[in-house]
């Protein structure tokens, strides 16, 4: 039997090999966002898992690396990188690692360790995976609506999948 993670090494390094130009997604180690106390308090109460973040420039400029960026402006077309980034080998997305929550004064903060960070489209499949995985329902009433008027573009969100909270100062 093999062993998928061997497997994917053994891909990433062929990969490299072809690409010597490519290097993988920097980690982002902490990530400061702002936040409310009512939405910090629910993630230190075990209420609230998932945190979501608006797909925009803004926070494609601090969650997706530029180095890869650039090479996917350089080779983006080719057969091997197409069939790389399906498979998450070149993925611009960093992973971040742990989230430093306060508020814009920074009266307090909430540390929290991220199990996963991702994007999602506020489609059916992405709102059933955040249902059934991580019991997330903060995006089902944009849903609801979207889906009343028929709409077909949706927007993306950046989600941040709750591991454990490190420390906090909030009471």
């Amino acid at each position: 039997m093999s062993n998928n993670k061997e497997d994917f090494d053994a891909q990433v390094s062929a990969f490299k090999e072809k690409y010597p130009d490519f290097k993988p997604a920097k980690p982002i180690e902490v990530l400061n966002l702002i936040m409310t106390r009512k939405n910090a308090k629910e993630i230190l109460e075990g209420k609230k898992k998932v945190e979501y973040r608006a797909y925009t420039d803004h926070y494609i400029g601090r969650l997706f690396d530029k180095d890869v960026l650039e090479f996917l402006k350089k080779h983006g077309k080719e057969e091997d990188v197409i069939k790389a980034q399906e498979e998450g080998i070149v993925d611009p997305l960093r992973v971040v690692k742990t989230i430093h929550f306060h508020d814009y004064n920074n009266s307090w903060y909430l540390d929290c360790d991220v199990l996963v960070n991702d994007t999602c489209i506020v489609m059916k499949e992405d709102i059933d995976f955040l249902h059934e995985k991580y019991d997330s329902h903060d995006l089902d009433e944009m849903y609801e609506a979207l889906e009343l008027k028929k709409e077909k573009e949706r927007p993306l969100f950046f989600f941040f999948v709750i591991d454990k909270v490190t420390e906090t100062t909030l009471k």
